[in-house]
C-alpha cells in the first residue's frame, strides 16, 4: 500500500487484524525524487549548456551504481558528483537507502535506516524530508 497515513487508518478501522505491508516502488520514488530535486537546485548555479547537459544525465543519477554498465555513464556520474559536493552526498544517500531494502532481517533494515538518517546532513534534510515523513509514517 501506499504510506499515506489516512490508507493505514482506513485499512485498521476496516479489516484490524490485517498485515500492512508498504510497496517498495512507493518508497525508493520518494528517495528519487529528493535527488532531483537538489540536482533541479543545482540548474541555478551552472551555464546553459551545463544546464542542458545535467537534465539529458539525469537518469545516471537515478540509476542505481551498480546498475551502471557503461564506463561513460560512470564517467558522467563522477563528474556530477565531484563538481556538486551536495548532489554527490544524496547521491550516496539514495544508494544508502536503497540498501535497506536488501536488508537479511526486518531488525537489520531497522538499524540502516536509523544509520541512513543520522547520516543526513542538515542542508539535506529539507530534500528528504518528504522520504523521512513517510518513513515515520
Amino acid at each position: 500500500m501506499d504510506m499515506w497515513n489516512p490508507y493505514k487508518s482506513a485499512v485498521s478501522t476496516v479489516i484490524p487484524h490485517a498485515k500492512i505491508v508498504i510497496d517498495k516502488f512507493h518508497v525508493v520514488k520518494l528517495a528519487n525524487e529528493a535527488l532531483e530535486k537538489i540536482r533541479k537546485a543545482n540548474r541555478q548555479n551552472v551555464s546553459a549548456k551545463e544546464r542542458r547537459q545535467l537534465m539529458r544525465d539525469r537518469y545516471v543519477l537515478l540509476t542505481r551504481r551498480k546498475d551502471l554498465n557503461d564506463f561513460d555513464d560512470q564517467i558522467k556520474l563522477q563528474i556530477w558528483t565531484d563538481n556538486f559536493p551536495l548532489l554527490g552526498q544524496a547521491y550516496e544517500l539514495k544508494e544508502q537507502f536503497f540498501e535497506i531494502y536488501e536488508a537479511k532481517s526486518i531488525n537489520e533494515a531497522y538499524k540502516l535506516y536509523q544509520s541512513w538518517l543520522s547520516n543526513v546532513p542538515k542542508e539535506l534534510l529539507p530534500y528528504f524530508a518528504d522520504l523521512i515523513k513517510a518513513m515515520n509514517n
